[in-house]
C-alpha cells in the first residue's frame, strides 16, 4: 500500500495493509484483479473489517491514473471535509427524495447508466453550513 486516505481509526495499531480480501469466486463477488502491469498504482475503495480490508466486484477499483484531476484532489486533500457530516444519497429511480439536507443527491448511474459522469469525475458532496450539505465543483478554475 501507497498511501491510505482515511479509516486510520479502524485499523487500530496496524500501520499497513497488506492484503486485500475478496470472496473466492467472481460469482459470489469475488474481485478478479485483472491488470498485469505491477508497478500501476491503484485506488481501492473497500471496507476496514477487524483491521482487513474487504473489496467485491463492488467496490471502487480503478487505476489513480484513470481518475480526473478532480477526483485525485478530493481523494487526497477535499472529501474528507465531508465524511463526518455529508452524505451522497443515490438516485436509483425516479422521483428521488433527499431524506436530510445533509444529503447529496447522486444522478450520475440514473441518469448516464455510469458511475462516471461529471458529478462522479468533478463535485463533491461538502459541509456548506452547519446542518447542510451540498456539491461543489472540485474542477480547477481558469483564470
Amino acid at each position: 500500500m501507497t498511501q491510505m486516505f482515511k479509516g486510520f481509526d479502524a485499523l487500530g495499531h496496524a500501520t499497513d495493509i497488506r492484503f486485500v480480501y475478496t470472496p473466492a469466486m467472481e460469482s459470489v463477488c469475488g474481485y478478479s484483479h485483472k491488470s498485469q502491469n505491477r508497478s500501476e498504482e491503484f485506488l481501492i475503495a473497500g471496507q476496514l473489517r477487524n483491521g482487513l480490508l474487504h473489496i467485491t466486484t463492488c467496490s471502487f477499483v480503478v487505476p489513480w491514473n484513470s481518475l480526473s484531476f478532480s477526483q485525485r484532489s478530493g481523494f487526497t486533500k477535499t472529501y474528507a471535509a465531508g465524511c463526518d457530516m455529508c452524505t451522497v444519497f443515490a438516485c436509483a429511480s425516479i422521483p428521488c427524495h433527499l431524506e436530510s439536507d445533509t444529503h447529496c443527491l447522486w444522478t450520475d448511474q440514473l441518469l448516464l447508466g455510469s458511475d462516471k459522469g461529471f458529478q462522479s469525475r468533478h463535485l463533491a458532496c461538502l459541509p456548506q453550513e452547519p446542518g447542510l450539505c451540498a456539491w461543489q465543483s472540485l474542477r480547477p478554475r481558469k483564470d
